[in-house]
């Protein structure tokens, strides 16, 4: 009688363990585009961009990593790093940002697949500080 009950309660525990649902392995999905590294020269009405204004890009529904201008009007480090290939094909607008708001630069760069990290010199203008 008790081999019995042994032998039932392994059969059911066995059925209960191979019926649970199995666990998919995460997708990590593709891996991430290579990135653009802008910088350049900036420009307000004209002149140099003062030095530790924050310049950041919009792409889709993403941002880039926050750039800073140096001295001299230049702006270094707007990391634009798409998530995956859709992205690749964004239009890129850059922002300026300070405690005061943001201005938008007349310019737009249109994104494409690199196949590695590009460096990408690009000038900005802005009409005013904001």
């Amino acid at each position: 009688m008790i081999k019995r009950i042994i032998f039932s309660l392994t059969i059911l525990i066995s059925i209960i363990a191979c019926s649970e649902e199995v666990q998919k392995p995460i997708d990590p999905g593709l891996p991430p585009e290579f990135p653009h590294v802008f910088m350049g020269n900036a420009y307000v009405n004209g002149d140099p961009i003062k030095q530790g204004i924050t310049i950041y890009a919009k792409f889709g529904a993403s941002y880039s990593q926050e750039g800073e201008t140096i001295s001299g009007g230049r702006y270094v480090n707007v990391l634009v790093a798409p998530k995956n290939s859709k992205e690749t094909k964004e239009t890129v607008t850059f922002h300026m940002k300070t405690e005061n708001g943001e201005e938008k630069a007349k310019e737009t760069f249109k994104l494409k697949k690199v196949p590695e990290p590009e460096i990408v010199n690009f000038e900005l203008n802005f009409n005013s500080y904001p």
